[in-house]
């Protein structure tokens, strides 16, 4: 990936007011000012496979005009954890006032389309697809773009229009995502929003669980607490890894995703688990080009955040080619997303 020249990004001018909807809305986006840094193609044969949540897995011939990403990339194999915000059809505010119902401005589409091309995945797990429909649209446009990702799986919760998907150039060995997951707050039962996302797929370094999330947003709620209730996706997340764990005491698992929470949360806290202990999912720690760990702007409260997190058990942890995972940050980030990527690279 082209880095950026640090120089750049030295003595930046302070950020634009800004007053815009986080999560609930898509705003017109106005390119914000960085932080200083300190340490800081159709479906053929299609085959089913058994498990909750919409799988298509097939194997067909690439084309002429595509390369499948692992043949292409020499150092390893590239993860990326993304949040694409609001490719879907949803109500959108629009300059000089009012609202539509629209897909994803176009202009954004390419600059993502670009972004996801240009670090070349071999696996791109996704938050914020909306239908299979645009899973799918998404996948056909990164073909036409050079990058074929054939297998994929979408599924969610309870959360309708906003949904997980993932894409990949390897076969998906298995799915065991879970879409109606249940907790209580205050004696009221409540549904896990996004659900989450387990597939299973065959790597060199053995058999992988990809667990994607996406967790409560900050968005307050009149009847609950919006951080309580993400406490209570991560532990149900959590007890889905340790019935892994139970299952495999050297289960081979990736959680990433949209946490919606930075460092030391009891969220994150939860996700993780006993330091050093041997189901400790560790941090991958990933970092951008100037060092910085943010990967998310919140415009409305002109807040720089890490809530795009990458997580290993500690049987993953020896693959993990640190010097190639990192945080992508082109110049172009914020015309597709306002989240950036995560990259992580585990060797072959």
């Amino acid at each position: 990936m082209k880095r950026l020249d640090k120089s750049i990004f030295q003595n930046a001018p302070r950020i634009l007011l800004g007053a815009f909807f986080l999560c609930s809305s898509c705003e017109e986006k106005a390119t914000p000012k960085e932080p200083s840094a300190k340490n800081s193609e159709p479906v053929e044969n299609p085959i089913p496979v058994n498990g909750t949540g919409s799988v298509i897995q097939k194997t067909p011939a690439t084309p002429s005009g595509t390369k499948d990403a692992a043949s292409e990339t020499g150092e390893g194999i590239r993860f990326m954890a993304y949040n694409i915000e609001n490719y879907l059809t949803m109500t959108r505010y629009v300059k000089g006032g009012g609202k539509i119902s629209s897909p994803k401005d176009p202009k954004e589409v390419s600059a993502l389309i670009k972004i996801i091309v240009d670090e070349k995945p071999d696996i791109l797990g996704i938050c914020e697809i909306g239908t299979e429909e645009d899973l799918q649209d998404l996948q056909t446009r990164l073909k036409a773009a050079g990058l074929n990702l054939p297998h994929y799986v979408h599924t969610g919760g309870i959360d309708s229009t906003r949904r997980l998907g993932i894409l990949s150039v390897f076969p998906i060995a298995g799915n065991h995502s879970k879409q109606e997951l249940v907790y209580e707050i205050n004696g009221h039962e409540r549904m896990m929003g996004r659900g989450i996302l387990d597939v299973t797929i065959d790597l060199p370094g053995g058999t992988t669980h990809f667990i994607g999330l996406h967790l409560k947003s900050k968005r307050e709620l009149e009847d609950f607490d919006q951080a309580e209730i993400r406490l209570n996706e991560a532990r149900l997340a959590r007890e889905h890894c340790d019935a892994i764990f139970a299952d495999d005491a050297n289960a081979r698992i990736v959680l990433y995703g949209d946490m919606n929470d930075t460092r030391k949360t009891p969220p994150l806290q939860m996700l993780m688990g006993k330091y050093k202990s041997d189901t400790y999912m560790g941090d991958v720690f990933a970092k951008d080009s100037r060092e910085h760990l943010w990967t998310h702007f919140w415009s409305y409260q002109q807040q720089y955040a890490r809530f795009d997190w990458v997580m290993i058990s500690p049987a993953v942890y020896p693959n993990v080619d640190k010097k190639n995972s990192y945080i992508a940050d082109p110049k172009i980030w914020n015309d597709a997303s306002d989240h950036r990527a995560v990259v992580v690279t585990l060797k072959k």
